[in-house]
Parts: structure tokens; sequence; C-alpha cells
């Protein structure tokens, strides 16, 4: 009996000992799977901080989902996926878009509080759609070897849907990542067939084959999926050096067809502009900037949104600009408001050289909460506080389908700040006849933040797609000249005063890209592809 009674004892120790020890194994692998995906949800958002501008590494965008792809398939559980990339993204939006916490605090005159809150809940509102992404992995990573590409066509389907929302309705689609190769030109070339959302799958399935080389079982599978990401870089980039030309436009024999145009970068403190004490000396800074127009034989000179410290339809600004037009001989595209009717629109003028009728051009998306106010009476009630609301922009957006502005009967393409970000704005006038585009902006809200970067990366992928060259005039920088091909030919420094004179090549009849013709054909092709396997996983895994 007593033999027995210690058998049982040593039993029990043994089984005690056994339970300390799963209990610190389920521990220390707990850490271990906590401290792995935190590193793996680190990585991504710190590549993806890189890859932007103004970091501008773009090659590390290839490897930036990697991370990401390799943690997410570690998960288990729809809502676990699914924060798992809300929190990623939150992380590289915030940093990303800090400029939204400066602008507001500096430019915006908020408070501290407001500002930081401005800045996190639009960068958590944006770190939704990767949330998304992240929840869609959870039941695509059963498709095995094709999880990659679905990736791929998610991370388009969802910035496709994001931009079409905002553009007939809300949204803010400011940082897509095919934006992270604004640099990288070889790169770039695919855009003229596919927009800029071609750029974000090879970009994505790059990193996404990257990651699943890691996570799925097998050295042979792991090495396919290496060898699949290099194989569509080298595609990629082995097309768009065949494509672009050997120099620079700008650098070869001009064109049978160009025009002399000059950007005006007058440099004007923000807050200055809008004082009375300070309207004398702007007003003197225009007409000196003028003066060096004369002489240069220019056919067009283009000048930064809200170039004026009032409306160009005053007689004492008229007249400045009326003199300018005809002593350079140049037509004056100029940034102003317009008043027509009862209605405010953020426009722009051009004014010809010989007292001829003036053109005008009204912007189509305004701002939200700056140039306008989004349900303005629901959240003027909701808020109620007129500290915050009241001085938000009133402007009234400006008509669809407006006709590109005529120069000497040359079609120019127009658009203003924000709207470079709307692809089908710079579709519906190159359709029209525009031979190349014009973008004005007062990037001076920014300050000396990634923003103004950001904003000139925009315009480089408009011109791709496009296939035409785009003058962009702000007003402290970045002023820019980039030909059709994505390369900046010219460009300013940030605050400072400059003049760029560019000779800028027209395209020759109607001819158009791809992209020009189809749109966002390749959007939709990955939408349809993204969101049918999608359904058909969830169905299967609930059955």
């Amino acid at each position: 009996m007593r033999e027995f009674r210690e058998t049982i004892s040593q039993q029990d120790a043994q089984a005690e000992k056994s339970s300390a020890w799963v209990r610190v194994k389920t521990v220390f692998c707990g850490a271990a799977r906590f401290v792995f995906l935190l590193a793996c949800l680190l990585g991504t958002a710190w590549l993806m901080y890189q890859s932007y501008p103004n970091k501008s590494q773009h090659f590390l965008a290839w490897f930036a989902l990697a991370p990401f792809i390799w943690g997410v398939a570690k998960i288990k559980g729809f809502w676990s996926s699914f924060f798992y990339g809300w929190l990623t993204a939150l992380l590289f939006n915030a940093g990303i878009l800090y400029w939204i916490y400066y602008t507001c605090l500096h430019g915006g005159g908020l408070s501290q509080g407001l500002s930081v809150a401005a800045w996190l809940g639009l960068s958590g509102l944006l770190a939704v759609q990767f949330g998304i992404l992240g929840g869609a992995c959870y039941f695509l990573k059963r498709t095995g070897g094709f999880f990659p590409v679905l990736v791929a066509c998610g991370v388009v389907a969802l910035e496709w849907l994001h931009q079409t929302v905002a553009f007939y309705f809300l949204g803010f689609p400011w940082i897509m990542l095919g934006y992270t190769q604004w640099n990288a030109p070889e790169i770039l070339q695919m855009a003229s067939f596919t927009g800029v959302y071609g750029v974000s799958f090879v970009v994505s399935f790059a990193g996404a084959s990257i990651g699943w080389a890691f996570a799925e079982p097998g050295v042979k599978k792991g090495v396919l999926h290496m060898l699949a990401a290099a194989l569509v870089f080298a595609c990629v980039y082995g097309y768009g050096h065949k494509v672009l030309p050997a120099k620079p436009l700008g650098e070869m024999r001009q064109p049978l067809l160009s025009l002399n145009t000059a950007l005006i970068q007058p440099n004007i403190d923000q807050y200055k502009k809008w004082s009375p004490e300070y309207e004398a000396e702007i007003t003197d800074t225009l007409e000196q900037l003028g003066k060096k127009l004369e002489g240069k034989n220019l056919m067009l000179a283009v000048w930064p949104e809200s170039a004026v410290p009032g409306a160009l339809a005053e007689e004492k600004y008229t007249r400045l600009f009326e003199d300018i037009a005809a002593r350079s001989g140049a037509y004056q595209f100029i940034g102003s408001n317009v008043e027509h009717e009862t209605n405010q629109y953020v426009g722009a003028y051009l004014l010809p050289p010989n007292a001829a009728e003036w053109q005008n051009y009204r912007k189509i998306k305004l701002v939200p909460f700056g140039e306008y106010i989004p349900l303005e009476n629901l959240v003027r009630s909701a808020f109620n506080n007129v500290e915050v609301l009241g001085e938000l922009g009133t402007f009234t957006p400006g008509p669809h389908e407006q006709k590109p502005l005529d120069v000497a009967g040359v079609s120019v393409g127009e658009t203003i700040c924000y709207e470079s970000i709307f692809p089908q704005l710079w579709l519906s006038q190159n359709r029209q006849g525009a031979k190349f585009f014009v973008n004005i902006t007062n990037d001076a809200w920014f300050f000396k933040t990634a923003a103004p970067y950001q904003h000139l990366a925009v315009n480089v992928l408009r011109a791709v797609e496009t296939g035409r060259p785009v003058l962009r005039a702000a007003n402290t920088g970045f002023s820019a000249y980039i030909d059709p091909f994505g390369r900046i030919e010219k460009q300013s420094g940030l605050f400072t005063q400059e003049i760029l004179t560019a000779s800028v090549p027209l395209a020759v009849g109607d001819r158009q890209n791809f992209y020009t013709q189809f749109g966002d054909w390749f959007a939709w092709l990955c939408a349809a592809l993204f969101f049918t396997l999608l359904i058909s996983t969830m169905v299967f895994a609930y059955e």
C-alpha cells in the first residue's frame, strides 16, 4: 500500500512538471508568435513609408508586402486578419500622411488636439481599405499558388473602388501603391496600357510572391514564387527600357510642332497672400516676374493657383495681367476664383495677348473640408462649432466635361491642385483633343513636408497614362515640366522664386494610347477576378 501511494505521488509530481512545462512552452510559443507578427507588421509599415515620396526608395516597394503576407498567412480568423491589415496600414498611413497634422496645425489654425485627430483619423479611415485586403487574405490563402495573383488583384480592385467612390461621392485616394514608382520611368511605361493600376499590380504581386514563398510549405514552391516575382520585374523593366527614348525629349532635336512655355513660381508666403498690408508687395512681385517674360518668344505662361491676392476680375489685376500678356506676346494661364451668377468657383483664366475674349476653367473636384463641406447641413449640426467650420470653403464644383482651353489653336487640358489624383478628368480632356496638360496648385499650405513631393509624383503618372506632357506651376514648388514618358525634364526647388522655360512637344493628330482609349479595363478585370474568387472561397469556407 505504501509503495502504491509513492507511485501515485511520483506520477502526480511528473504530471505537475509536465503541466508546468506545457504552460511555459505555450507562453513561449505565444510570445514568439506575437514577436513574429509584430515584426512582419512593422516591416511592411517601414518599407511602405520608405517607398513613398519624399523618401522615394522605389525599389523597396517591391518587397513591402512580403512581411505582411508572411504574417497574415499565419493568422486564423477573418477579423484577426482584418485587424492585422488595418493596424499595418494605420502605421504606414500615419507616416506617409504626417503632413496632415502639420498643415492643420500651422496652415489651418486648428488646435493641436484637433490636428492630431484629423491626422490619425484620416490615417485610420484609409487603413480600412488595407484591412479589407487582410480579411480577404484569410479566405484567399486557400487558393495556394494562385494566392499572390489574387492579392495583387485585391490591391488593384480596392484602389479602383476607392477611386471611383471618391470621384462620384467622397473619398481620399491620395496614395496608390503605383505612385511609389514615380521616379522609376522604366517601370512606369506600362501605365500607358493599364493606368496606375497596372503598376500597383506588379509591385504588389512581387511582394506577395516573396512573402508567400516563405509562408507556403515546400522549398520548390518557394523558389518558383521567387522566380515569378523576378520574372515579372524583369519583363516590366525590360519593356520600359525598350520604349523609353535614349535621351530626354528636351535634349533631342526639337519636333516639328512645339510650344514655348514658361512656368512661374512666385514663392509668395501663404500668410501674406490674403493680408491687405502685403497686397502692394505681392503685386510688385507679380509685375517684376511678368517683365522677365518679355523677349523670350513665349506662347504660354502658366501662373499658379490663387496667383493674385484677390480675384483676377478686379480691375487692378485685370490691367496688370493684360499688360503682361501684351508685353510678352504670350497667353497667360492664371489661377483665380471665378464668379458666375451667384456661384463662386475655384478656377483659372486664360488671357490672350491681343485683348480678345477670356477663357476660363472651373475646378470640378473640390477638396473636402477645404473648399467645400460634404453633407454640410448634417456636419454643421453635428459639430455646431463656428470656430472650426466657419472658415471652410463654400465653393461650387464646376461642370463636368468642360472642354480643353484653346491656345492659338492648340487644345490644352487643365486641372487644378487636388484634381491631379483623378485620372477620369485627364482622360476626358485627352479624348477631347488635349495636346498637353496644365496643372496649377498652391502647395504653400503643406510647408516643407512630404506633401509637395507626393503631389508632384501624382502628375508624373498622369503624364504617362495620357501620353501627354504636363506643365505644373506651384506657388512655392514644386513646379515642373514632365515629358510624356513621365520624366521630369525641369523642376524648381521648394520655396524658391523661379521661372522655368520649356519647349513642349505637341502630339500630332488625335492618336490615343491604349489606356486613353479603353480606360480602367485592367482595374475592372482585377476587380472581377478578385471579388468572384473571394466570394467563392467564402462560400466554400462556410459550407
